[in-house]
């Protein structure tokens, strides 16, 4: 089975492990170097009086500490730039693929921010300590080989130290998770009332609406307070106990030397390497949050990127007629049991326009999203020229689409960057574009033309002038397909006329568009109608031959009447002729 991009780039990190537990063996061999120094001073130098060992010892020693330096640094420098690397490779695979999960209607949580948790588990003490655990048993050996008494001392002082880290393990692993879910999901909720901040105030919504935000996240932060002074209990302890620990030793083995069973220097040496041994059990309990959000991280990014192989290069399809083909979608959200579409089927051949109508809740905006493949039918097939929309390279498809949502984002950057979609701009085709939206005499009017920053504009611009450059970005680049959900929803006058002169010269053009309209007056601007009620088409035909009744559905009400010259028509629901 092919592997995903996130399993590609761990094993690329995995790759390092190698190099980490060469320097981790240096390291911890060159950590004994102290301990031998204090036996040879303790047993050889104190004993023979000879000043010429004790300065080669200690040249020796001070050299044999600059390696242990370098190499320790060396070891720190891989984990903190294998940190570096792997934010860089992930988070912007990370976010396309969230994209594309939410795309396709799966509730996964995975996002940038495990992608941060992995760096700072690579940043921290974290992967020190499980480097460094292994040798503890090397270590408890060098103590039992001093003497069997002082063996058995270490041992019991790192089983302790052991149970400490499982039972703090245990006991705040579930408290751990559900708290930073909870500090996830209100950290989301504030960005939210941020952004919602010009509809909250004025309806004096932002109190109200604040503390009871206050009131989850006090919630949140007292069991995350509670996880965090739990850890540290446990941290307490086991630094007391180490301390004990490291006192007991330096007594037993001070008796051992008055029975003549062990040297001073063995003494000292015991006392010294038992700190080493339990070093790395006290370091991870210490990490231990770090260590288990790094774990949830890993496995929420693996299951985010479940199901795409990397290695796989789609081909490349030719620039599309503009042929759309529905087939039997139906689409239901994973929070509601009832479809929102049902079976709905159509098809519009290249050059056709078609205007989508029927009251609120119909669907018509899921099915927008459908036909641009921003969302996933749960049944069916949507088909660009025969091809289905999640067959094609999503960045290959979108310079073949159009589309304008109801809710029209402006980007960080600037005008001309958010209508030439990010891409390297064509000045021909951005002002083309922008002269084809009726949006030109506008933009230029703006303190910096096109190069003026959204971020600078934003305040300025109103939702009719947000819709109009939404437009000017749906037709950049002349696309063969464009999906307009309701384009005129927020428009004035000016912005009306625009609208029905840009729709006019798509049609001269021979562009496939699809439009969402309440406003029977866009009716004559297209070739066909579809009729949408409770998620099923009603109605698909030729515009002449649905007019003919007295209208259609607008939002509930019963049909209008639209005057056609000389003839009388049937009713909207008599059969077509």
């Amino acid at each position: 089975m092919p592997k995903t991009l996130y399993e590609t780039i761990i094993d690329r990190v995995r790759n390092e492990l190698p190099a980490l537990i060469l320097f981790s063996c240096l390291v911890n061999l060159l950590l004994l170097v102290t301990v031998f120094y204090m036996l040879q001073v303790y047993d050889r130098v104190l004993s023979t009086d000879s000043l010429d060992t004790l300065i080669w010892l200690t040249l020796g020693t001070l050299a044999a500490i600059i390696v242990y330096g370098i190499i320790e640094h060396a070891r720190r420098l891989m984990l903190t730039r294998t940190g570096a690397w792997l934010n860089l490779e992930l988070t912007g695979p990370v976010i396309r693929r969230a994209m594309e999960a939410r795309l396709a209607g799966a509730g996964l949580e995975a996002g940038p921010r495990d992608v941060s948790d992995l760096r700072a588990f690579f940043d921290g003490d974290g992967p020190l300590a499980l480097l460094d655990a292994p040798w503890a048993i090397v270590f408890i050996a060098f103590i039992w080989q001093l003497h069997p008494a002082l063996g058995l001392i270490a041992i019991g002082g790192a089983l302790v130290l052991f149970g400490l880290a499982v039972g703090n393990d245990i006991a705040t692993r579930p408290a751990q998770k559900r708290s930073t879910a909870e500090l996830r999901a209100n950290h989301d909720a504030a960005l939210r009332y941020i952004d919602g901040g010009e509809t909250l105030a004025p309806l004096g919504m932002a109190q109200p609406i604040i503390e009871r935000w206050q009131e989850r996240e006090q919630l949140a932060t007292d069991r995350q307070q509670r996880l965090a002074e739990d850890t540290a209990t446990v941290v307490s302890i086991s630094r007391a106990i180490r301390m004990a620990l490291q006192v007991l030793i330096l007594g037993t083995g001070a008796y051992y030397v008055l029975q003549g069973q062990l040297t001073g220097g063995a003494m000292i040496a015991a006392s010294i390497v038992l700190a080493r041994a339990l070093s790395p059990i006290e370091r991870s309990i210490s990490a231990w949050r770090r260590l288990l959000a790094a774990a949830a991280a890993h496995r929420n990014l693996k299951a985010l990127f479940k199901g795409s192989a990397t290695g796989h290069e789609a081909v490349q399809l030719p620039r599309p007629l503009g042929r759309l083909s529905v087939e039997a979608v139906s689409f239901a959200a994973q929070a509601r049991h009832e479809p929102i579409l049902s079976n709905v089927s159509f098809g519009l051949e290249p050059g056709t326009s078609c205007a989508i109508v029927g009251p609120s809740g119909a669907g018509k905006s899921t099915l927008c999203r459908l036909l641009v493949g921003a969302a996933r039918p749960s049944f069916g097939h949507v088909r660009i020229d025969g091809a289905d929309v999640f067959a094609w390279d999503s960045d290959d498809l979108g310079r073949h689409l159009g589309y304008l949502p109801q809710q029209v984002e402006l980007f960080p950057g600037t005008v001309g960057q958010n209508i030439a979609r990010f891409r390297p701009i064509d000045s021909d085709k951005l002002v083309e574009a922008a002269q084809l939206a009726g949006v030109h005499q506008l933009v230029l009017g703006l303190p910096g033309g096109y190069e003026t920053d959204i971020a600078a504009a934003g305040n300025r611009l109103s939702q009719g002038q947000r819709q109009r450059l939404g437009l000017a970005r749906a037709v950049y680049g002349d696309p063969p397909l464009l999906v307009l959900d309701e384009p005129n929803a927020n428009l004035d006058s000016d912005g009306d006329l625009a609208l029905t002169k840009a729709l006019a010269e798509l049609r001269r053009r021979r562009r496939t568009v699809v439009i969402v309209t309440h406003r029977p007056v866009d009716l004559q601007a297209v070739d066909k109608i579809l009729i949408m009620r409770n998620g099923t088409v009603t109605r698909f035909a030729d515009r002449d031959e649905v007019l003919r009744p007295s209208g259609v559905p607008v939002e509930g009400e019963e049909p209008r009447r639209i005057p056609q010259p000389a003839r009388k028509l049937p009713r909207e629901n008599a059969p077509s002729h």
